[in-house]
């Protein structure tokens, strides 16, 4: 699991967020297949489920089944509350209270699966709720909205399992959908650094690491060990190692204790000449 399991009240508050609707308003479900794959194929004929990926110029059978898609909720479909189940540990569900048909709202998302950077086209991951803070943030005023289109809300499952909102500056100017969407550099390095705590992660799995922190935890630990470890100057085989003892250990990970504890550790594994430099740092 790469998330904290849903809180309990997790669908309680989905159900409340419906109710809540303005007249003419829908709830949108988007859910990102690459965690589970074929997941939709779960939803009765009634459901409509749109794949996003479809949108783009080919999309074979294998990418369709890790397509995100979107789906308008209903409190009384069974087939979709047993899928939404499944979502539970995977940073895969948003709700968008929207004006729009679910029709346009799969055209207007499905715009954004693939970006240009540089002259490059790139798979963008904003299904995927632990990068879609960060990605909201970083896109300028008139990208976010030709992403949300007329949507009044949109929330998603945090890395702590319950839900969270972006925040929204509702529109009620209708949008036309992009036909290119284009990220400058700066904006797509900026991202890179987000998930750089995720990234860490994957490398310690594959050096045996092993936690009982909770996810969220997890990276709460590794995002403050790798500010104190860039703010001291560490290079990329010593950021690892130290991150390593950091989730071995499951140590605190407030900044400042952190910072305190990696001098130690500067001592202790490179040695007092280094420590000097490092501290300096």
């Amino acid at each position: 699991m790469l998330i904290d399991p849903f809180f309990p009240e997790w669908e309680t508050d989905l159900n409340r967020l419906h109710a809540a609707l303005p007249h003419g308003a829908d709830l949108m479900l988007l859910i990102d297949s690459a965690f589970v794959p074929k997941l939709f194929r779960q939803l009765n004929d009634n459901s409509k489920a749109i794949l996003l990926f479809e949108f783009l110029p080919v999309c074979s059978k294998e990418a369709r089944d890790v397509s995100p898609f979107v789906v308008r909720f209903d409190p009384a479909d069974k087939s979709l509350a047993r899928l939404l189940k499944r979502c539970s540990g995977w940073p895969m569900l948003s709700a968008l209270a929207t004006y729009e048909s679910v029709e346009q709202v799969a055209k207007r998302l499905g715009a954004w699966c693939i970006v240009e950077v540089d002259g490059q086209n790139l798979n963008f991951r904003f299904p995927d709720t632990r990068r879609l803070p960060a990605i909201f943030e970083k896109l300028t005023p008139q990208q976010r909205l030709e992403l949300t289109g007329n949507a009044i809300d949109w929330h998603y499952i945090g890395r702590d399992g319950s839900w969270r909102s972006l925040p929204l500056e509702p529109n009620p100017i209708p949008l036309s959908i992009p036909v290119k969407t284009t990220l400058d550099e700066h904006q797509f390095g900026r991202l890179l650094q987000e998930s750089e705590p995720d990234e860490m992660w994957v490398q310690l799995l594959d050096r045996g690491a092993r936690t009982d922190l909770l996810p969220s935890q997890r990276h709460a630990l590794l995002s403050n060990a790798l500010y104190v470890a860039d703010k001291h100057g560490l290079d990329d085989t010593l950021k690892v190692a130290w991150c390593l003892d950091c989730i071995q250990t499951s140590c605190q990970s407030d900044a400042v204790t952190l910072r305190a504890r990696l001098l130690g550790w500067i001592q202790e594994n490179v040695g007092s000449e280094s420590e000097n430099v490092y501290q300096s740092a």
